[in-house]
């Protein structure tokens, strides 16, 4: 009994202060990968969460007419159309800002994602595991250093699985350390109002257009006592950088080199979290648990 009350008063102070989330979908064209996206968030979302899809004027005659057809879907999810295009950037303050007044946490989530079920819930189980994480990251196939089931490469679903039985398979994995990381990845990312809060909103004026921002706010957080953490008990599919197209490559370039010039440690930073890579016993049980269902996680 004793261990009960004392698990019991563990999970009410995670509890405590927990608030409802609001989903933020930026969006830019893509109408396939978007209708993928939001469907699947319908799917997944649990809790107390609200989808605010941000239409950056996107191309064409597509958007605007799916997006009103998903949004008499639930009263939960409202749609902003912005008279022009300033970038992802931009669309996600837009939901970070509506999320502040109605003192909500944000969740930002590119629309070439697959989400599975309660992704939101366990997001918010990694940022409130303690007082002072500010944002979670999951696992994903196309992330950088969330990457798997190879660290730091663009991976293929493995053969055999869909990204709701992959996530099943490294949520058998997990051991839920939701160990700090040396920052987020932008294709997911949950973060606490009180740390939105203390931190400040995305920075237009220097990553407007996308890529960057989110390393941005990760820094000026740790200056200010935040941690960074991986939700390691979730995988969320990201197909990667559809909506940007051919000007990917030059926008992460030069939004590195502005992150270099802005915090001259970070980029050793990252190198360092790379060389030591503190998740490798993490990857080993997932690529463990691949190999006994007899999947490699090679195309």
């Amino acid at each position: 009994m004793a261990l009960l009350k004392t698990l019991g008063d563990r999970i009410s102070s995670r509890l405590r202060g927990r608030r409802g989330v609001d989903i933020i979908v930026p969006i830019y064209g893509a109408p396939e990968e978007t209708r993928g996206c939001i469907e699947s968030v319908l799917a997944g979302a649990s809790g107390d969460w609200r989808l605010l899809l941000v239409d950056d004027a996107s191309p064409g005659k597509e958007i605007r007419p799916l997006l009103a057809d998903l949004a008499r879907r639930d009263p939960r999810i409202a749609v902003h159309h912005a008279r022009e295009n300033r970038g992802f950037v931009a669309s996600a303050n837009i939901g970070m800002k509506r999320a502040l007044r109605d003192r909500r946490d944000s969740l930002l989530l590119n629309s070439d994602t697959i989400v599975p079920r309660a992704f939101n819930e366990r997001l918010a189980n990694t940022v409130y595991m303690d007082s002072h994480t500010s944002v979670a990251t999951p696992f994903t196939n196309n992330g950088t250093i969330c990457s798997i089931p190879r660290f730091m490469e663009e991976n293929p679903l493995p053969p055999g699985f869909s990204p709701e039985s992959f996530d099943r398979l490294v949520r058998e994995a997990s051991e839920y350390k939701r160990p700090e990381i040396v920052t987020a990845v932008g294709f997911c990312m949950y973060i606490r109002l009180s740390a939105l809060e203390d931190v400040g909103l995305f920075d237009e004026a220097n990553f407007g257009t996308g890529y960057g921002e989110e390393n941005d706010f990760c820094e000026r957080a740790k200056a200010r006592g935040w941690k960074i953490r991986l939700c390691d008990d979730l995988f969320v599919f990201h197909a990667g950088s559809v909506s940007f197209g051919d000007s990917a490559d030059g926008q992460r370039e030069l939004h590195n080199e502005k992150i270099g010039e802005m915090y001259p440690h970070y980029h050793e930073d990252v190198q360092a979290f790379i060389r030591q890579n503190p998740l490798a016993s993490l990857h080993t049980k997932i690529r463990q648990r691949l190999e006994v269902t007899g999947r490699t996680g090679h195309s």
